[in-house]
């Protein structure tokens, strides 16, 4: 089951099947989206980009972590023809989607197929989705969740949601980590 591995942001997107994250802050995003594939594997996922996109390193860290060592088993799209199909070859099982418009296009065949499956699906991505995309997207996502880095941690905020206001709630960064008080974390594998 998918899961951000913060308690009180999965209770507030339990019920949405689609769900977005988007940062301008990319180091962020990307460490989270690893921790959210560490602890929802068994899981599938796909990488929208040339290069890059995921460190099985750092998913092996905060699967080590959390001690949860399922498979996560990922396909890859490089041209934006190929997006749409990558997600429709992964049926109906819950999907994570990382940077699906990578490519600034096609908006409209990327959204068809996210909304075509059937199991619930976290999309990671880039791009300031109030300025940027498309304005179909936003209404697909039951929930857009932004991330924001601030001096002493990062927060996370709803900027849409269908079962809550608009709010922002704060976290240390040490949380996105896995130490939430002196557990030791992931800091135990750097």
């Amino acid at each position: 089951m998918l899961s951000t591995g913060f308690p009180y942001l999965d209770e507030i997107i339990k019920r949405d099947e689609i769900v977005e994250f988007y940062s301008l802050d990319e180091d962020l995003l990307r460490v989270f989206y690893h921790k959210v594939i560490a602890i929802s594997a068994p899981v599938f996922v796909v990488v929208v980009s040339e290069r890059g996109g995921l460190d099985p390193y750092l998913v092996r860290r905060f699967q080590n972590v959390f001690d949860n060592h399922s498979e996560v088993y990922v396909r890859r799209a490089f041209k934006v023809e190929d997006v749409p199909e990558t997600i429709k070859a992964m049926g109906d099982n819950e999907l994570v989607v990382i940077d699906p418009y990578h490519h600034r296009k096609d908006y409209d065949k990327i959204l068809s197929a996210l909304r075509r499956g059937k199991g619930r699906k976290f999309i990671f991505s880039f791009m300031d989705r109030e300025r940027e995309g498309s304005i179909f997207g936003l209404h697909t996502a039951h929930s857009v969740i932004k991330l924001v880095k601030g001096k002493r941690g990062f927060k996370f905020v709803i900027v849409k949601s269908v079962t809550t206001r608009e709010i922002e709630i704060p976290n240390s960064i040490w949380e996105l980590y896995g130490k939430a008080v002196d557990d030791g974390g992931l800091l135990r594998y750097l």
